[in-house]
């Protein structure tokens, strides 16, 4: 079985390109990913998930060797990682009111909270599992590029198999989010193709609050909708090589965007290009 990195050696497809072009803005995904322009900055939520991330790699794989980890470490695991992103980023931006030190701080406690909150009933399978699959539509007809991405986690619990995916948020999570999310379509449809079995997805969402929270949101997808996502592809695609990309001003991503310069100027200076695809 391959890497990420490994599958991303082609041209594909992954959820968060579909995703940003779809939902967040189509003219951020052209200036990160057909333009390939340069970031003004990195967001520290980048920085902090990336943190949050690897920290539960490490915890999961753990516990998959059969050892639970102490408070203490996990504490002194995430402020290792945390550190080194932010020794990598050179132009990280904090959020107001943050710094390195209130997002080492946080991070930890959120840790502490998922150990805490973990299921020892669960067994884990797989931690960071890679994947590309072929996406076929409803008549049968096989797209060019694959779908690759990466399953953070999967358990089984009480006889059935879930993918966990590992968030971080600053508020709870609406009722029926988990239900609306593009996402588990296509980590459910991989996963099908990938293991040959149904499954059910979960976020596992650490909630930022004062003291922090850990919501699970558990959510399925029907035949029809894993058709529908394919369809969504195969759009996107068109628009895409036609250069149909627009500013979403509404977007709530629009304060952390790293493309606030080249948007302000897009209606002043567009310019057509040879548009290659990039996940």
């Amino acid at each position: 079985m391959g890497t990420l990195n490994d599958y991303r050696d082609r041209e594909h497809w992954s959820y968060s390109a579909l995703n940003q072009f779809l939902n967040i803005c189509s003219l951020q995904y052209a200036f990160d990913r057909v333009y390939r322009l340069e970031r003004a900055f990195t967001p520290s939520s980048l920085a902090f998930g990336s943190a949050y991330h690897r920290t539960l790699e490490w915890l999961h794989l753990t516990l998959k060797e059969g050892a639970v980890p102490s408070a203490t470490d996990t504490r002194e695991r995430f402020r290792d990682f945390w550190e080194r992103q932010v020794g990598e980023s050179e132009t990280l931006r904090f959020d107001e009111g943050q710094d390195a030190e209130s997002c080492a701080q946080q991070g930890a406690e959120l840790l502490v909270a998922a150990l805490e909150a973990r299921d020892p009933e669960e067994r884990v399978l797989t931690v960071s599992e890679a994947f590309a699959v072929s996406l076929v539509d409803a008549g049968g007809e096989g797209l060019e590029k694959p779908m690759v991405g990466e399953f953070d986690c999967r358990v089984q619990s009480q006889g059935e198999v879930l993918i966990i995916d590992w968030k971080t948020s600053a508020r709870r999570w609406p009722e029926g989010q988990a239900g609306k999310s593009l996402q588990p379509t296509v980590y459910l449809y991989a996963h099908r193709q990938l293991h040959g079995q149904e499954a059910k997805l979960r976020f596992d969402v650490a909630v930022k609050n004062k003291k922090p929270l850990i919501e699970r949101h558990v959510t399925t997808r029907s035949e029809d909708q894993f058709l529908r996502m394919v369809e969504l592809v195969k759009q996107a695609e068109r628009m895409i090589a036609a250069e149909h990309f627009l500013p979403n001003e509404t977007s709530y991503y629009c304060a952390g965007c790293p493309f606030q310069e080249p948007c302000r100027a897009w209606h002043r200076a567009r310019r057509r290009t040879s548009v290659r695809m990039a996940a």
